[in-house]
């Protein structure tokens, strides 16, 4: 089981302006604005989120306040508490739509 997913640029060099990853979540994804870049999507009676991050060439957080930034190189989806294999292939599916469309790789950490 994974604790969440990472989906970036190759070696987090480009960037996505957040209005850009915004709109995308909001109309493409139907997902629910929690915060600045800070997103939910019901899945299978479960939420998960889906954060927009700024971080540095190491993938590091290079920002705590995503209020001061207007791009991103990082997007992080947590896997709920007890996610089973269905809901996990739910997420990867949101993962490879979101890589698709930035074409950046996608990172599984446990």
């Amino acid at each position: 089981m994974y604790d969440y997913i990472s989906i970036h640029s190759d070696k987090f060099s480009s960037f996505i302006k957040t209005d850009v990853i915004e709109n995308f979540l909001l109309l493409n994804m139907n997902c629910t604005k929690l915060s600045t870049l800070v997103f939910t999507k019901e899945l299978s009676g479960s939420s998960i989120i889906i954060r927009g991050i700024k971080a540095n060439l190491q993938g590091n957080y290079a920002y705590d306040s995503a209020d001061e930034f207007a791009e991103i190189n990082l997007i992080e989806i947590d896997f709920p508490d007890n996610s089973g294999g269905a809901m996990e292939e739910e997420i990867l599916k949101i993962a490879q739509k979101i890589s698709n469309e930035f074409l950046w790789k996608i990172d599984l950490s446990e």
